[in-house]
């Protein structure tokens, strides 16, 4: 008989707590995620550090629980995943107290309204059609690459900043920060077919693209969170521009949106029901950004919920 989830991850947590010894602290937390998504999380912190990747347990419980994976498995996944992601010194956050030692790292990324109501009670943010602009520090060592820390309401009042502040920092640090990049889908169906060998049949993809009607990826160029790049100012009017069209805006995911070149709005029904198949069937609950479509419109100069 499969053991209860929570029997299993306070197993998982002794096994680990056993292995790495008395110099190191082994806790499970529940940690709230996009859309209301919350999954349980391991960290393995050394006494000399503040700081430790979180292994999410939810999917190797799933894997246990379904025959893929025994117990020993799991637990010597876990072990190799903390070995190679651990971080071996400790971050300074005595920065974090003072608004002027983090304002040059505050950015911007697009969260859903509806799906993150209890989140948005507790952080500062902005509305923007049906979604929400919210807030993070970035915080980038050598040793671990970049980390982000969520601002929260209470961090606003220490500083004793407003939430048009706060926009104002993201607004110009964001696209210094996390640059750019667009796409078109030819590009990407040539990365994809060009594999890890590096080596790509361009006739199959050619192939692929004829007769398609041209659309582009907009993300950043870490492809982590990209789709508030819709918010940098002057892009999607430049790239309608560009294109010599008005445009509609696919969330593809909180990563990345699709940029469509449009003369009208007349096939958004169909592109609707195309959100929703991608978002119901090949999307993570966690990294949906809406369910809507949405318009630039070249004339106007702005962006619409259709």
């Amino acid at each position: 008989m499969t053991m209860e989830f929570t029997n299993f991850t306070t197993l998982v947590r002794e096994e680990v707590e056993r292995r790495t010894g008395d110099n190191y602290r082994v806790r499970i937390n529940d940690v709230r995620k996009n859309n209301g998504v919350v999954l349980r999380g391991l960290t393995v912190m050394q006494d000399d550090s503040n700081i430790s990747p979180t292994i999410y347990l939810n999917n190797y419980y799933d894997d246990y629980a379904n025959g893929r994976a025994t117990f020993v498995n799991v637990v010597n996944d876990v072990m190799d995943t903390y070995h190679r992601n651990k971080v071996n010194q400790s971050v300074d956050m005595r920065c974090f107290l003072n608004y002027e030692s983090v304002k040059h790292c505050v950015v911007y990324k697009l969260v859903n309204t509806e799906k993150n109501k209890e989140l948005l009670a507790d952080i500062p943010h902005m509305e923007f059609l049906d979604l929400s602009i919210v807030f993070q520090c970035m915080i980038a060592q050598e040793e671990f690459g970049t980390a982000s820390i969520l601002i929260h309401n209470v961090h606003m009042k220490l500083w004793d900043v407003s939430v048009e502040k706060l926009y104002q920092a993201a607004r110009e640090n964001t696209q210094r920060l996390q640059q750019y990049e667009i796409k078109s889908m030819t590009e990407i169906l040539r990365e994809i077919a060009s594999g890890e060998d590096g080596e790509c049949d361009y006739d199959d993809c050619m192939a692929g693209c004829q007769g398609s009607v041209p659309m582009y990826v907009l993300s950043n160029k870490s492809r982590v969170e990209g789709a508030a790049c819709i918010l940098y100012p002057d892009l999607i009017r430049d790239f309608a521009e560009a294109v010599g069209s008005s445009c509609y805006i696919i969330p593809s995911s909180v990563h990345e949106v699709l940029l469509l070149p449009a003369e009208h709005e007349k096939e958004s029904a169909e592109i609707k029901s195309m959100i929703r198949e991608i978002n119901d069937t090949q999307v993570s609950a966690e990294e949906i950004l809406s369910y809507s479509l949405y318009f630039y419109d070249r004339e106007e100069g702005r962006i619409i919920r259709l």
